[in-house]
């Protein structure tokens, strides 16, 4: 019996599984949506550091590829992004090349042979601005690192400008993101990111805890957790829960020397959204503004009090539902509602901002329209 059903190849930045961070969850809850729309998936996958294999993907799609990140010559290639020429595989570009199904390229580093496949649908889903993102590590950092990320921005910059146009639509993932694809000339739609949540299901009354969540593998969240963890007022017992994936050995000793923290670390699903339930007030504590923050969904279909730098805004009817401040501001926020209870009139409010956004499998038709 032949298959029916449109067909996808998916091209992912790394193994999309598990959804532990950010952008893994919007990929891996995108997957999802298109398979209940009966989308068949081929699926391609970079392998590297913790991004193994995952046999789960095969129930998900017709075929699973995977490929190694090449790190070295990549990273001395003159005048290309680093993080799109680790990920130019001959027999990713064979695979590609051997039908003419449409391409979802996901994010801007899977595009490497975005130029060579001719007469092909190509769709981008822009997780970012991603030469923006790199500016924000560069001045985060000091010395080489610093060097080398400004190296990837500048690079980033005019590889993003030159291939903008070259799709046949762009699904960006926030406001900001669409209005610059559109200055660029680009053909795109804004596309809420994939999250997976239904239903809001908060609990009312008092939490026990401050919780900061994040990837804590990388700099600029540790970073934002360390400027958190000096700026929480000392005059209360205050009790912080860092929940998020591990960093290296450097970063967890010195989060050792802050009495009134709990460390979390990778957490499972279940795990990450009971604390997230049983937290007061949940702090999405950003240096940076680059992006669409991916935690803001859990924290608010899940927990009581959500507050986050303004830098964090979403630009959508979700900040009616967050309460912002400036980062030297988070004693004053903190203080502000540690003592109040989350009332059923708050679920209700909570409820009704939620309701405004589309369901994935909303978003899952908008893709369909262009295959």
């Amino acid at each position: 019996m032949q298959k029916s059903g449109p067909e996808l190849h998916i091209v992912t930045f790394a193994v999309p599984f598990p959804a532990n961070y950010g952008g893994a969850i919007d990929v891996w809850n995108r997957i999802a949506a298109l398979k209940r729309a009966g989308v068949r998936i081929h699926l391609h996958c970079f392998v590297y550091g913790v991004f193994l294999p995952q046999p789960i993907l095969a129930d998900y799609a017709e075929k699973v590829y995977y490929y190694p990140r090449v790190k070295w010559p990549a990273l001395f290639l003159p005048g290309q992004p680093y993080i799109v020429t680790s990920r130019k595989s001959k027999e990713l570009l064979k695979n590609l090349s051997a039908d003419r199904i449409p391409i979802l390229f996901e994010g801007i580093h899977t595009t490497g042979f975005a130029g060579e496949l001719k007469d092909r649908r190509l769709l981008l889903r822009a997780h970012n601005i991603e030469h923006q993102y790199y500016t924000e590590l560069a001045n985060q950092c000091k010395g080489v690192k610093s060097l080398i990320f400004r190296r990837e921005s500048l690079c980033l910059r005019d590889y993003e400008r030159a291939l903008a146009g070259r799709f046949d639509m762009v699904f960006a993932i926030s406001p900001s993101d669409h209005a610059w694809y559109t200055a660029q000339g680009a053909k795109t739609i804004y596309l809420p990111p994939f999250h997976g949540y239904d239903e809001v299901d908060i609990l009312t009354g008092r939490g026990d805890y401050l919780l900061y969540q994040g990837d804590l593998s990388i700099q600029i969240n540790q970073d934002a957790l360390f400027d958190l963890l000096r700026k929480i007022p000392t005059d209360q017992p205050y009790q912080i829960v860092a929940a998020g994936r591990s960093g290296d050995r450097a970063f967890e000793d010195k989060l050792s020397g802050f009495p009134n923290l709990r460390r979390e670390a990778d957490v499972t699903q279940e795990k990450m959204i009971d604390l997230i339930r049983n937290a007061q007030l949940i702090l999405v504590h950003g240096l940076h503004g680059a992006g669409m923050k991916l935690k803001i969904f859990p924290a608010l279909y899940h927990g009581r009090f959500v507050a986050a730098t303004t830098n964090s805004r979403t630009n959508t009817s979700l900040d009616n539902a967050i309460h912002f401040y400036q980062p030297d501001e988070v004693g004053t926020i903190i203080k502000t509602y540690w003592s109040q209870a989350f009332t059923t009139e708050m679920v209700k409010e909570r409820v009704a901002v939620l309701s405004q956004q589309p369901p994935d499998d909303e978003k899952a038709g908008e893709i369909l329209r262009y295959l």
